[in-house]
This record gives structure tokens, sequence and C-alpha cells, in this order.
């Protein structure tokens, strides 16, 4: 560890985590920005709920957990998301009342939805402490969000910009596409112009650096949340048409959250379950261990603030197809494979051809190895730890 002169006592407020095996790449995110700053010599604690507690606890047993919700966990009813709405609106509010020291000089709200924004902005002021706020992306860049709780989540995003841009003493966007969101959204709510700085997300690529190549057993990987937002419903109707032309093959979907168990009815649906194996929440060595047994990765994300599990596959050494989402186009432009927005049959058809041309993927897979490396999670962690010292020196 690197002993530093001026320790920074930092809490990152991350209370959208409901159980104790989804890993999202915002938790994975912040997990290795907590690293490498404790690697610096600085106090990182986390405020979140308790079911979330293990997931910190097995990676980062040095840092500190503050609990924001000790009733509610969704391990056993994870697709059943109405469920997290009284919970999130407990954690709303439970900053006023958890126990706590108050010594925190940064308290860092980790999203930008307002059971984070809010709790983050009232330990701030019970810690008399700097603001931080991390965008990673806009729901009102995203369409089609029209149902109840999208209308609600839409709703209290403004909420959130208006505190914001009115609190923060720092505001941080994941990408340009992101910052270009919040600039509009600003716009138009009639707030104040913030300065929102631009610092993107790293790997540590030691963890896939040090799983083996194996043989491949999967043609093709699917990584991430289990969220219609990720393109999940899109994946069988892809599938069915590569398997249409490949029947042997075979895919590996990773990753957990609240429409797995319908993603899973619809293969089964259309006779695909046999061909797919979905493993849910592993842990990272497994999930490691599977990119290297696979070919080929593919993102059908309707909408990314940054597209960690892209990232990933690159790292792994996989070529990658990918909707054409405007995040990629800026950060992978010459390294994936595109399809255009939501046309399955197009994706499976860049899908098949790759698998078809062995040369062409070994020579994706490296130019995308080469490319990933631009991103380390120590940089990243630097970035921001100058940014937020900055803020400790105005103190």
């Amino acid at each position: 560890m690197v002993q530093n002169s001026w320790i920074l006592k930092i809490l990152i407020v991350h209370n959208s985590l409901n159980d104790g095996t989804s890993m999202s790449g915002v938790l994975k995110h912040y997990l290795l920005m907590a690293r490498a700053w404790v690697d610096m010599g600085h106090q990182v604690d986390f405020m979140m709920a308790k079911a979330g507690f293990p997931q910190v606890a097995s990676q980062l047993p040095f840092c500190g957990r503050l609990c924001s919700d000790p009733i509610f966990d969704a391990s056993e009813y994870i697709d059943q998301t109405w469920r997290y709405f009284p919970a999130f609106g407990f954690r709303l509010i439970s900053a006023h009342l958890v126990s706590s020291s108050c010594d925190y000089g940064i308290v860092y709200a980790s999203n930008f939805l307002i059971f984070e924004v809010y709790p983050a902005l009232i330990m701030a002021r019970r810690c008399k402490a700097k603001l931080v706020v991390k965008i990673q992306h806009l729901l009102h860049s995203q369409t089609g969000r029209h149902s109840f709780f999208d209308r609600l989540f839409l709703k209290s995003e403004k909420w959130s910009m208006r505190l914001a841009c009115r609190h923060a003493d720092l505001i941080m966007c994941l990408s340009r596409p992101v910052e270009k969101d919040f600039t509009a959204l600003a716009a138009q709510l009639k707030l104040k112009e913030r300065k929102a700085h631009v610092i993107g997300c790293g790997l540590d690529f030691t963890e896939i650096d040090d799983t083996p190549r194996e043989e491949a057993q999967f043609d093709l990987v699917f990584l991430g949340r289990m969220h219609e937002q990720k393109g999940v419903f899109d994946l069988a109707e892809v599938w069915g048409t590569v398997l249409k032309n490949r029947p042997k093959s075979r895919m590996v979907v990773i990753g957990e959250g609240p429409h797995r168990k319908a993603l899973m009815e619809g293969f089964e649906a259309r006779g695909l379950l046999d061909s797919v194996t979905f493993t849910g929440g592993i842990d990272e060595g497994t999930k490691n261990k599977l990119l290297r047994q696979s070919r080929l990765g593919l993102s059908l994300s309707f909408e990314e603030g940054w597209g960690l599990s892209v990232t990933e596959f690159l790292a792994a050494g996989l070529p990658v197809v990918a909707y054409e989402l405007p995040v990629f186009k800026e950060l992978f432009a010459d390294v994936l494979h595109f399809a255009p927005m939501k046309s399955k049959l197009q994706a499976a058809q860049v899908v098949l051809s790759l698998l078809d041309d062995s040369d062409k993927m070994e020579r994706s897979g490296i130019n995308g190895k080469i490319h990933a490396r631009k991103f380390k999670y120590q940089e990243v962690a630097q970035q921001e730890l100058q940014l937020i010292e900055q803020l400790s020196s105005e103190n």
C-alpha cells in the first residue's frame, strides 16, 4: 500500500444493489476504484443495503460498510421488480437515520438515481463533506420507456438533476455522449449550467490475463445484467437464426437480473434451451474462465453509458458484435462489428459471418485486446482522485 500523508475518507453511496449475487458494471467499477484509492493510502467505505454487503466484503474486506437498509433482500424474487420500490423509498430517507461517525471528507453518489443522489447529499451535509456525483447514463436519452415505473424513474431523474446542479461540488459523466445528454437535460429544465468532467471506467487486466485460454466450449457469449435495456429479449431470435445455420453451436449467457426468468422462458418456448448455458450470478474467476472458453462476444444493449461487458470481451481477446450505439462508435469504432440498432437478423448475420471466418476472428480479437488496454482502472482512479483532491484542498 502506498503511504499518503494526506488521507482522504471517502463514502461511496451505492443504494441500487438489491441482492448478494448481481454484479452490475457500476458496482464492478466502484469496487475497482475503491481498491485503487485504498492502495494509494486513502480510506473508502460503502453505504448500501445489507443484502449487498457480501459482494463488497468478499472483494474489499478492508472497506467499511454503512447499512442503508437492513431488511430488503431480492435474492428470492429478483424478477419481481415491483417489490424493490418500498426498499428504494426507505433508502431515500435512511441517510437521516444511519449511524455514522460522520468524519468523511467526500461523499460520492455512484449512480444518478434519486435514492443515491439525495442520501449522498444528506450524508455530505451531516459530515460537512464535499458532494461528488457521477452520471453513468441518463434515462431521458432513452426511447421506449413508457411504463408506470419508467415514468416514475424519469420523474425522479429530474429531481436528481436539480439536486446535483444546485448542490454537487463535482459532477462527472462516464462518457461524452452522457455529458451531451446531461447538458441537454439541464437546458431543458432551465438549470444553471454546470461543468461535467468526462472520466470513463477501466478494468483490472491481470484478472483476465491470468486466466489461461482453453479450448472453446461456446461459440457465443452474452454478458451483462439480465434486463430488457440490455437487449435480452432480442437474444433468443438472434440465437435462433445462428442455430438454424450452425446447429451444433452453443452459447453461454452470464449474468443475473430481473428478466432472466422471462428470458429463459422465451428460449424454452422456441426450443432453444438445450443449446444455451445460463449461469446466473457467478464470481469473477468463473466468469473469466467462461470468457476464455468462448469464441465471440455479443452485446445487444439498447443503451450504455460505457459498455463494460464489451470492454471485458475485448480484454479477453474476443471479437465482438454489438448494436451501433453512439458511445460504442466513440470508444470502440475500430474494433467492434456493428449491426443496426434492434436489427436482430443483421446481428445474427454478422455473428455467422465471423464464425465462418477464423482468420478474421483472430485478427479482430488481437486488435480488440490491444485497444482495451487503454482502459486501465488504476489510471481512471487517478484521474477521479485528482479532481476529488482539488475539492478537498478547498476546505
